[in-house]
């Protein structure tokens, strides 16, 4: 019996040890969190990890026990297969890893700013949608929009003003879109913009809006030319804004899951770099009477939020 029992020991002890070792080899998902207990952030990285099938390590760049040593000590691991930034300094500060780790990204604004086109090592989604399905959409809302005024950074979204301006012309829209470089400059620009548009669209740009004072500012002058609001942000349709249209977060987390599942087993990936898959759209119906908005009967089962 002992002879049988010390076998069956060994061979305990060998299978452990294998499969400790299998562990240990095994690839893994690094994923970077620009900031976390940020809801954009939290929500995306909880349906990413939900949807993947590997092992995950997660760092958080706010927190003041992470050194930029410790950061690219983690990033430079052999066992690192890919990493997943979430937010602009996560992309930012995973870039000079690309040439020997794949990068997956998502909740960045205008990631090309960030990441060349032709890099071969990076995949995500985009925060932008389809400017084409956006204006299809805007469209489809309120079929006398002509004129929509953007006021814009070349810093943060020169390459979808551009793509914007093209699809513009598909559904007989008319941009006008004013550049500024600085935050000084948008006063002004937006006081001439308004004589001359039926709507204005508030774009994700930071030398735009970077705090709720700069969001008053934008309602407040809308509502003195009486002008409505489109945007991207839900929040925003309880501060003035008249029809939001956002990315689905969980939708996003899943996309992102899905691209870096794909990575992981070795399948070819068709498209490197998609827009988010689900909306979220709110309208706000005061503000929708007050600007004598006609909607289109069949845009309301698109609607997820009506405020009254």
């Amino acid at each position: 019996m002992k002879h049988y029992a010390t076998i069956y020991i060994f061979c305990m002890g060998l299978f452990c040890i294998t499969i400790c070792n299998l562990y240990a080899d095994q690839q893994k998902i690094l994923i970077l969190n620009t900031r976390q207990g940020v809801s954009k952030y939290d929500i995306v990285i909880h349906h990413f990890r939900n949807n993947i099938s590997y092992p995950i390590t997660e760092l958080n760049l706010s927190s003041a026990h992470m050194t930029s040593g410790k950061m690219q000590s983690i990033c430079a691991k052999p066992d690192i297969k890919l990493i997943y930034c979430v937010g602009s300094k996560a992309c930012k500060v995973s870039f000079p890893f690309h040439s020997n780790k794949i990068i997956v990204f998502s909740s960045v604004i205008n990631w090309q700013h960030i990441f060349p086109k032709k890099t071969n090592n990076i995949s995500g989604v985009s925060n932008e949608f389809n400017s084409e399905m956006l204006l299809t959409l805007f469209r489809l809302f309120v079929a006398e929009i002509d004129d929509i005024g953007i006021i814009y950074s070349d810093q943060y979204n020169k390459e979808w003003i551009a793509e914007l301006k093209s699809n513009a012309k598909k559904v007989n829209i008319n941009i006008i879109a004013k550049k500024i470089s600085q935050r000084q400059m948008f006063y002004q620009t937006m006081k001439n913009l308004l004589k001359k548009i039926k709507v204005f669209w508030l774009i994700s740009d930071p030398v735009v809006m970077t705090n709720k004072n700069h969001l008053h500012e934008i309602t407040y002058l809308c509502n003195q030319y009486n002008v409505p609001i489109f945007s991207y942000n839900s929040v925003f349709i309880d501060y003035g804004v008249t029809l939001t249209v956002s990315s689905d977060l969980p939708t996003v987390g899943g996309q992102a899951a899905s691209i870096a599942n794909n990575i992981m087993a070795d399948n070819e990936l068709l498209n490197k770099i998609q827009y988010p898959a689900g909306s979220y759209i709110s309208v706000n119906m005061s503000l929708v009477k007050k600007y004598h908005l006609n909607l289109n009967n069949n845009a309301y089962g698109l609607i997820n939020n009506i405020k009254e």
